[in-house]
């Protein structure tokens, strides 16, 4: 995946808890779905997340979720054929 900054355009305003809790969000939201955070956001992340207790109790939250899910919902792997089978299907449209 790549690497973007996650910025805003109040990233400097500070927010009721006094930093861009929004930011920490979006940064979030990239994580889980693999999107790796850029050097930026990873900085802000961990001293934001330090600072802030409303998005440590969030992050602690979220890192429990991710674990139960797991735990109960494991990782099927992909048919060793499936490669084969999409090259197939796919020679065959362009025959």
């Amino acid at each position: 995946m790549e690497n973007t900054a996650t910025t805003s355009t109040n990233q400097n305003a500070p927010s009721p808890e006094g930093a861009d809790c929004e930011r920490v969000n979006t940064i979030l939201d990239q994580i889980i779905v693999g999107q790796e955070p850029s050097a930026e956001d990873e900085s802000y992340f961990a001293s934001h997340a330090e600072d802030c207790s409303p998005c440590f109790d969030s992050i602690d939250k979220q890192r429990i979720f991710v674990d139960f899910l797991s735990q109960k919902v494991g990782r099927k792997g992909a048919p060793a054929a499936l490669p084969q089978t999409i090259l197939a299907r796919l020679q065959a449209e362009m025959a």
